[in-house]
């Protein structure tokens, strides 16, 4: 009898401890069912999902408490004691309840009525990156961002809404938690630093930042510690990085390039003297190619097969209580994909918020970072390490046979001599190394209920210092070694310092909501660099500048100050009529002594249609808003002291005497002011479907007036040109952003896709019909002229080859021509090709159509993948290595697509390539070297997976398998089709760059 009622007593208790609940989860709108909620019981990692009708059945620990989660609905946490259960989840607003960082504040994303994209950088985070402005590829309409280099460590181009300037800079301004850093963030923050990242746009957005908004603004905020929460978390990444084949430029084998020099060598006798060749004639060093000893792929040779990449983290956050901090310490290694090139980066963070009572908050950020960047330059351009390799004799080996280096390639038979690449990379030191500390710190006084007044210091103090020493075994061009040993060094220090005072106003009446914001800045920073070099050491044993025989060194100081004052105004009336208005009066040193302040006003409007009573009936649309803005800025990116005239050193006899003294070299410009940019904007913001689709429309049209560039002089002043504020440029463009987010069943998926279609024009320069060159005859022309847009490439253009003598009687003149020269168009119809610009036409057109980004993830259970794919469509590059790599006259190695050049009449090849036999009117600008580069590149894949939560494992464990460049589709032939190696008004120029590698890698994040 004890027994039994024992075993009732269990049951009973164990009744009421398990509970299984069957049940159902609906729309709250409309009570429609939700398939593929997932539920989990809070602080296990118990779960099931709903079904396709919404239904699910579970069993807990009775009084346990469910969370219900779906894409497009707020979480929904209920406690169970009920063996049925129907929820109803409410579709989330938190895409319009965002808070979006934007100029000197925050603002809901509901409330913008500017022109603003958001990363959100959580779903980038385990892409492999060693520079943050990578984070911004392919995620925000309007924002080109190209990766023009596969230097280790290397920025990425940014550009927002295209070039606006001939004579300034055109790079956005990076603001790094309210600082304003420059046009530059370059090495100093660790992306795993980073919590959100906004880009300002139009101008409502721009104009509070002045003289430096008009090319956009990207706002970076580093992470805090989270409210009520304690954490510590690792994440670890290690990668191998290659360069595929496919993105190897392929020039002719040691065989090949000997069977090259000996059939040119042929070809020139059966051209100039009628008969053939005896084989006697031919040289030695290519009689018999067959017998070729070596082959040498040099490009291989130098590349640095499965470079490895290293990336951790350690941070540390402390939220509870009223002091919150966060304190973070990275560490980046990566070798680079060519040998001896490298970068490290080792950084620390402290982020501290404070409450010091009810009415004052504080807070302080604290960053420092050192970096070291080996063969960060001298890479690019076909002299240097890359590009050498691809003209270098390939019949020549990288080892003597007792192991030294063979330190000069070539420089026989007609062939230039080169350094040896690899000696090259391995022996020469070129070497930076960067520290900076970067500071600000708040504190922020809450006053009279609606009143807020902050006062907010900043500091950076950046370190440079650059080695380079090229000991005396390095050959160079056509010049053996040993050769003068030489060095050159270089040691900078910047300092920025500002100062920001806000006042602030918020309050509602009513339906009405009013935001003000009074502002002071002021802002300054000071260059100091000292650079010595020195030639002729004893020896290389000793690479320091005392050892020099022969030395020099210069130095300098610069600086520059700004100071402003601004305000800005929100009003809303019932969250439907919207109204933003902005005004900075700004002054500079930078511009002239009657010219140094600029005012730049801005307005927007914004009108939510969906809020109407005409729209009530409409269930699937949350959100509809139209938006429109205008407004100036200004670019200040013109160096310092352009305004004012120098003097330069200049010697003279006086008296039989050696008399030094200096002269007035540039004339003065007292009125010279700010470059400004109009511009308006109009834009839709939709959200349908519970917040699951979004879609945002925007079309500009940006006027850039006032440019600084080169006027011309009355001969009567001394001088010929001086800066002014001359010439127009306009940019016009459409930008389309959708984001979709869905589940199917316990599948949630989700994807962003977005594409930017930007036209520039100019409009004027110093007259109407004025234009820019910029290049020469033996590289490319990149032109600026009224009426088309910037640096247009310009050459002459190829109508065919001249196949024989009486087809060039026929052409008009080109002086020189041979069977198997190209023929050029006779452009300005006078009958003769001139040898320089007369006959030179457009060949190429470096801007997009339009480019386009596209990120897709989702999850399954623990499961999860992203893929980040990006492109650009319909536009030419500039191909110039190619006058190298495809120069027939056998002085350099040359392309695989040499073998079909033209030879004879009978022979002609593919139609594609000139004759070995003359030089002239081949190398030249011209549209063979003009390439479509329209390509298509999954950048970014990665697969992650989440480990069940065990008491034995961390709170968070997830492992993935990530891999950064990973295809590339293109018909350009070159190594990287982002490629910009002059950039500015000079784009779309490939003279062989360090090529991008594709990386590999695996990973892993530990939170505690």
């Amino acid at each position: 009898m004890a027994f039994f009622l024992a075993m009732l007593f269990h049951a009973g208790v164990y009744a009421q401890q398990d509970l299984t609940i069957s049940g159902k989860v609906v729309a709250a709108s409309n009570n429609s069912a939700l398939p593929g909620v997932t539920i989990t019981v809070k602080g296990t990692p118990n779960g099931t999902t709903t079904n396709e009708e919404g239904s699910f059945t579970i069993t807990i620990p009775r009084g346990a408490t469910l969370v219900f989660s779906s894409v497009g609905f707020q979480e929904t946490e209920v406690v169970a004691n009920s063996s049925t259960l129907t929820v109803r989840l409410i579709a989330s607003d938190k895409g319009l309840e965002e808070v979006v960082v934007v100029g000197y504040g925050t603002q809901t994303r509901r409330n913008i009525t500017g022109a603003i994209s958001s990363i959100d950088v959580t779903k980038l985070k385990d892409f492999s990156s060693t520079n943050a402005t990578k984070l911004l590829q392919g995620t925000a309409p309007g924002v080109a961002v190209k990766q023009t280099t596969g230097s280790p460590g290397r920025e990425f181009q940014v550009t927002v809404r295209g070039l606006g300037s001939l004579g300034a800079s055109s790079n956005p301004l990076y603001v790094v938690d309210g600082f304003p850093v420059g046009t530059s963030i370059g090495q100093n923050l660790n992306p795993d630093d980073i919590a959100n990242i906004t880009i300002l746009k139009d101008a409502v957005s721009t104009a509070i930042y002045g003289a430096r908004g008009s090319n956009g603004v990207v706002l970076i905020t580093t992470k805090r510690a989270q409210e009520g929460k304690a954490s510590l978390n690792v994440t670890a990444n290690y990668g191998v990085q290659n360069v595929p084949d496919s993105r190897k430029t392929k020039v002719l084998n040691g065989q090949e390039f000997a069977q090259f020099k000996k059939d040119a060598f042929m070809d020139k006798i059966r051209y100039f003297e009628n008969r053939e060749p005896d084989i006697d004639e031919v040289p030695m060093d290519f009689r018999y190619p067959e017998q070729t000893k070596y082959s040498t792929n040099w490009l291989d040779e130098i590349l640095n097969d499965n470079a490895p990449y290293q990336d951790y983290n350690i941070t540390f956050s402390q939220g509870n209580g009223d002091i919150k901090s966060l304190v973070s310490v990275g560490y980046i290694d990566q070798k680079g994909a060519l040998i001896g090139s490298d970068y490290k980066n080792y950084s620390v963070r402290a982020n501290v918020d404070g409450k010091v009572n009810s009415f004052i908050n504080m807070g302080l950020n604290l960053a420092a970072s050192y970096a070291e960047l080996n063969w960060d330059f001298g890479t690019e351009g076909r002299a240097n390490a890359v590009g050498s390799t691809l003209l270098a004799d390939p019949r020549e080996p990288v080892y003597n046979e007792d192991g030294t280096f063979n330190q000069y390639i070539g420089g026989h038979d007609g062939v230039f001599g080169f350094p040896n690449p690899v000696q090259n990379l391995k022996e020469v030191l070129r070497r930076k190394n960067i520290g900076d500390i970067l500071a600000n710190g708040f504190v922020e006084l809450s006053f009279l209920k609606h009143f807020k007044f902050k006062s907010a210091v900043n500091a950076r103090l950046n370190y440079y210092s650059f080695k380079q020493y090229v000991p005396s075994t390095i050959a160079g061009v056509n010049a053996p070694p040993p050769r003068d040993a030489s060095s050159s060094n270089d040691a900078n220090r910047t300092i920025n310092l500002s100062a920001d005072q806000l006042l602030t106003y918020a309050n509602h009446f009513g339906e009405h909501r009013l935001d003000v914001l009074l502002g002071y800045s002021a802002q300054e920073e000071t260059f100091k660099g000292l650079s010595g070099s020195g030639s002729q050491f004893p020896d290389d044993l000793t690479p320091f500048l005392s050892a020099a025989t022969l030395k020099s060194s210069t130095s300098s100081e610069n600086g520059w100050s700004l100071l402003a004052y601004f305000t800005r105004i929100n009003y809303s009336y019932k969250g439907r009529y919207l109204f933003s208005g902005t005004f900075r009066r700004e002054g500079s040193s930078r511009f002239g002594l009657n010219n140094r302040y600029g005012n730049f006003p801005a307005l927007s409007v914004g009108w939510r249609i969906s809020d109407e009573s005409f729209m009530s009936d409409i269930s699937w649309l949350n959100d509809l808003k139209l938006r429109a803005s205008w407004g100036e800025t200004g670019n200040n990116n013109i160096g310092n002291y352009s305004s004012l005239s120098f003097l330069n050193p200049s010697n003279y006899i006086l008296g039989d005497q050696f008399a030094s003294g200096v002269i007035i070299s540039s004339f003065a410009n007292s009125k010279l002011g700010w470059e400004k940019s109009s511009q308006l904007d109009i834009g839709l913001d939709l959200s349908t479907l519970d917040g699951k689709l979004t879609f945002t429309a925007d079309y500009y049209r940006k006027l850039t007036s006032d440019m600084l560039l080169s006027i011309q002089l009355p001969a009567i002043s001394g001088f010929t040109s001086s800066l002014g504020n001359v010439g127009k440029v306009q940019n016009t463009g459409l930008e389309f952003a959708l984001g979709y987010r869905t589940n199917i069943r316990a599948v949630n998926l989700w994807g962003n896709f977005n594409i930017s279609f930007n036209r520039n024009k100019v409009l004027a320069i110093r007259g109407e019909n004025d234009e820019l060159w910029t290049g020469d005859l033996y590289s490319n022309y990149n032109v600026s002229k009224v009426g088309r847009p910037i640096g247009m490439i310009y050459g002459f253009r190829t109508l065919g080859i001249f196949q024989n003598e009486e087809e060039i009687d026929k052409a008009p003149v080109q002086e020189g021509a041979i069977p198997g020269s190209f023929i050029y168009w006779d452009a300005s119809s006078d009958g003769v090709i001139q040898y320089d610009q007369t006959d030179m036409v457009e060949i190429g057109n470096p801007w997009p159509k339009f480019t386009y980004g596209l990120t897709l993830g989702g999850n399954y259970k623990n499961l999860d993948l992203t893929v980040l794919l990006m492109g650009a469509q319909g536009y030419d590059i500039f191909r110039q290595v190619e006058s190298s790599t495809m120069n027939m006259d056998g002085v350099f190695n040359v392309l695989k697509e040499s073998k079909d050049r033209w030879r004879s009449e009978e022979n002609p090849g593919k139609g594609y390539w000139p004759t070995t036999n003359f030089w002239k009117w081949e190398r030249e600008s011209n549209s063979r070297y003009v390439h479509d580069a329209s390509h298509i590149w999954i950048k970014d894949i990665t697969l992650g997976y989440t480990l069940p939560k065990k008491k034995w494992l961390p709170r968070g464990f997830r492992v993935y398998v990530s891999a950064n460049n990973l295809f590339l589709f293109t018909n350009y032939p070159g190594n990287n089709p982002d490629i910009d190696l002059r950039g500015g008004i000079n784009p779309g120029n490939d003279d062989e760059a360090y090529p991008v590698p594709r990386t590999f890698a695996v990973g892993a994040n530990l939170t505690f």
